[in-house]
């Protein structure tokens, strides 16, 4: 690949929008150059609004293939918990190589919605079938997300019980458990089996579903400043049974416990109250938040306006894949505050007053921070990854950088647009990727 130069007649560089950009494209898929208030020359591709591409923070590929196929009543009280129990059925009907043909077709959906990198929080672990094999399943991942181009951030998950007090995992959770030494010993293999460009991760699941003296153990065994990703808070039910065993909060037991610093993500984290708001954003961990996941699990609202006060770091992802669409988890993010504080304009600041531009920044540093792969946005060194957005749509006509990003947010989701992949086009997914992901489909759903 030899060096590639564009022009960018505004773009969000940063924080802010900026005019008349001129960037150079490395061989190996890098900005070596970005310098703004500059003129157009004769061999640049010229491009009129550019936004960066987003991180996607949290991804559980293989609930793509279950998507809308658990909207039905199941009881009087139909909540996360019994979303759960069908999710886990679908876990135990997949393979490692349907896995990868499910993961090839999502990750193909993420880069053309302009997620270029995946932190994917991993935790079916055993090959069905063989229960000794626990390194397919991960390793269909790696080679998906090689394979279509999306950067990968592998979270192996260290899966262990079923509640804070030490219960078993149940049958439909067998395929996720490791011990701590398999985890440990997993986790260092894979790490020898990762394509060029991909890092790892470590994660534990929740606070439920591992013992301290676990945590300890792999952080101790593992820790070196890669990421470290944990599910919290998610569900009130979780916030109950953690202060009835430990008379703390998630967030609350967790610092109390360890050194949460800027490596740790904190996923969902929705149910905080004004310490553990704090205690997050003077810590430096990143709050990941998916808001399609969780309006559509009925989790909650995270508490968008106090972390936002307390300079908080946040990313985006797309969880459980019920939609595959950044926009669309930033408007979502946004009306949830705009229906919980019964106002208007919730995310925005005098320095920032438009809602899309302090979100899609904040996201997109945030979810760089928390897979710490080089995809934090516009910057010298970081992958040449952007969104070009279609100024000729009439609803763009005469809008400025600012308002065309808040149109296609809040406006106009249908608005087109075109993701780049270090400096390139992405193009559509190939016929053959969507023919085995339909064959797939058939054969979980006989």
């Amino acid at each position: 690949m030899v060096a590639q130069t564009y022009f960018f007649k505004r773009a969000l560089v940063g924080e802010t929008w900026q005019q008349n950009i001129r960037v150079v494209v490395n061989s190996q898929g890098l900005f070596s150059e970005i310098k703004a208030d500059t003129s157009y020359e004769r061999h640049d591709t010229q491009l009129d609004c550019i936004i960066p591409t987003m991180p996607n923070c949290h991804s559980h590929v293989f609930q793509r293939c279950m998507a809308g196929l658990t909207e039905f009543k199941t009881s009087d009280n139909d909540s996360f918990w019994s979303w759960r129990d069908l999710m886990y059925q679908y876990a135990n009907q997949i393979d490692s190589e349907q896995l990868y043909h499910i993961a090839k077709y999502t990750y193909s959906e993420m880069l053309e919605a302009g997620y270029t990198s995946a932190c994917e929080f991993h935790y079916i672990h055993r090959e069905l079938g063989d229960k000794n094999n626990t390194e397919n399943m991960s390793l269909a991942i790696i080679k998906a997300a090689h394979e279509v181009g999306i950067v990968l951030s592998l979270l192996p998950v260290l899966y262990t019980q079923a509640h804070i007090d030490g219960t078993k995992l149940s049958n439909l959770q067998q395929r996720f458990y490791l011990t701590t030494d398999e985890y440990i010993s997993l986790y260092k293999t894979l790490e020898k089996q990762l394509c060029p460009e991909q890092n790892m991760g470590i994660c534990f699941h929740s606070l439920r579903a591992v013992s301290l003296e676990q945590m300890q153990k792999v952080l101790k065994s593992l820790d070196k400043g890669q990421p470290i990703h944990i599910h919290i808070a998610e569900q009130q039910v979780e916030v109950t049974q953690i202060q009835q065993h430990t008379q703390l909060r998630p967030v609350e037991y967790l610092h109390q416990n360890f050194e949460v610093n800027k490596n740790w993500c904190l996923i969902h984290a929705t149910h905080l109250n004004e310490q553990e708001v704090k205690q997050i954003t003077l810590s430096g961990a990143v709050a990941g938040i998916c808001p399609l996941t969780e309006a559509n699990l009925g989790d909650g609202i995270f508490p968008l306006p106090e972390f936002l006060q307390h300079k908080g770091q946040l990313a985006i992802g797309s969880d459980s894949h019920i939609l595959i669409n950044p926009f669309q988890e930033i408007q979502m993010l946004e009306y949830s505050q705009r229906l919980h504080k019964q106002q208007r304009v919730i995310a925005s600041t005098s320095n920032n007053p438009h809602v899309g531009t302090l979100l899609w920044t904040k996201a997109v540093a945030g979810g760089a921070q928390a897979c710490q792969l080089a995809v934090n946005g516009m910057q010298i060194g970081q992958q040449a990854n952007w969104i070009s957005l279609d100024t000729k749509h009439p609803s763009l006509v005469n809008l400025s950088g600012e308002k065309c990003l808040d149109s296609v947010i809040f406006a106009n989701n249908q608005i087109p647009y075109q993701s780049y992949l270090k400096g390139k086009k992405i193009i559509p997914m190939h016929q053959s990727i969507k023919e085995n992901y339909k064959n797939t489909l058939k054969s979980l759903r006989n």
